[in-house]
């Protein structure tokens, strides 16, 4: 089946701190697609087959209350303007709603008037479209697909860099037993709660590692430097951390925890996967699905506020059974052992299948319109 598709995305190849997008539509134009970042000029003066849409409620968030409605009426005029030129819409759903919550009245319109306008949507997971769905009423009305996250160790160099090499170069004694935070330092994810609950553990060999560029308000940040000021245990660095360093952070640790307040996907938790270390992760979302895949040895869930009590408990697990876990070989190609030149076929593969130009979709799941059944595709 021909793969020559003309496609506009948001981002393409310009998403800050993941490399999801870049992986994807790379191997989309080796497949013999065209692929172009987004641009108002790109969008009014050429026709596309598909516009691709990521992370849309940037349009609405960070920004003033005029400007919030000039970005958003842009791109609700763009998607008409799409389809009224033969193209079609789609989006992939990382989050269900923005982080921040700068507007919610209008944050529920956006959605709203959002998802009416789409053509198909990508789920990463089966639990992440069930989410979808029930919150967005509209997604049951077009087709949807899943297809997973793939494996982003390539994405970093130096990923084989062993444990104690990777804390000789941070300063960290290889005795130490360390829990990380690696990621945007966001108001959503929790940080300032482990900082305080890590700071309250009475084990002088653990250490606590952050590192990410950090958008906390300023008081938030004051609390957590004033508690690493007074715990030499807690090390910050709170700045975006340059991409040929980031393995040196994640092989550096014992365990990752990310007790995100909110989450419904996370890249950081598969970052984590696939340099080999385990995680630690609240269970909601598609967290639950996460840890049925890869297995409890690599992925650890706790319910409610995470407890100074469990956070000592899993960092004491992770670093005895750390000998015996070896690789994460159920990430070693992506999530469902799907390489990235697959899943570029398969996203390939839903936009034809949407466009009415497919002779088959290989894809694990689709949900035909009007229907909450995920038919399973293949034997995976």
């Amino acid at each position: 089946m021909s793969k020559s598709l003309r496609i506009l995305a948001w981002p393409a190849f310009k998403a800050k701190g993941s490399p999801y997008n870049a992986l994807l539509y790379r191997n989309m134009e080796a497949l013999g697609a065209t692929v172009e970042e987004f641009t108002a000029w790109r969008i009014l003066s050429t026709r596309y087959d598909v516009v691709h849409l990521h992370w849309p409620e940037y349009c609405l968030n960070d920004r003033g209350p005029l400007a919030s409605l000039f970005w958003t009426s842009a791109l609700f005029g763009a998607m008409c303007w799409v389809r009224l030129r033969k193209g079609k819409v789609f989006w992939t759903v990382h989050n269900l709603e923005s982080h921040g919550q700068q507007y919610p009245a209008a944050e529920r319109r956006f959605w709203r008037i959002f998802t009416s306008l789409l053509n198909g949507y990508i789920c990463l997971t089966k639990e992440g479209g069930d989410q979808a769905r029930q919150r967005y009423p509209a997604l049951s009305k077009i087709q949807g697909f899943v297809i997973p996250h793939g494996n982003i160790r390539d994405a970093y160099p130096g990923v084989e860099i062993s444990r104690n090499a990777a804390r000789s170069r941070l300063g960290i004694d290889p005795s130490a037993k360390v829990v990380a935070f690696f990621g945007c330092v966001a108001p959503y994810k929790g940080v300032p709660e482990l900082v305080e609950k890590f700071s309250s553990l009475h084990d002088r060999q653990a250490v606590l590692l952050v590192a990410g560029k950090c958008s906390l308000a300023a008081a938030e940040r004051k609390r957590i430097e004033e508690i690493a000021a007074c715990d030499s245990r807690v090390r910050l660095r709170l700045e975006y951390v340059p991409h040929a360093e980031v393995a040196v952070y994640i092989r550096a640790a014992d365990l990752m925890v990310l007790p995100f307040r909110e989450i419904l996907n996370s890249g950081s938790a598969v970052l984590a996967l696939s340099l080999d270390r385990p995680v630690l992760v609240p269970a909601r979302g598609a967290m639950k699905e996460l840890q049925e895949f890869a297995g409890a040895e690599w992925v650890n869930l706790f319910s409610g506020d995470l407890t100074a009590e469990a956070l000592k408990r899993q960092l004491d697990w992770a670093v005895a059974s750390a000998s015996t876990r070896g690789r994460c070989r159920v990430l070693q190609l992506g999530w469902k052992g799907l390489n990235w030149r697959s899943i570029a076929e398969l996203t390939l593969d839903a936009y034809h299948h949407v466009r009415g130009s497919a002779e088959r979709f290989a894809s694990l799941h689709i949900q035909e319109p009007e229907s909450a059944q995920w038919e399973k595709r293949t034997g995976t």
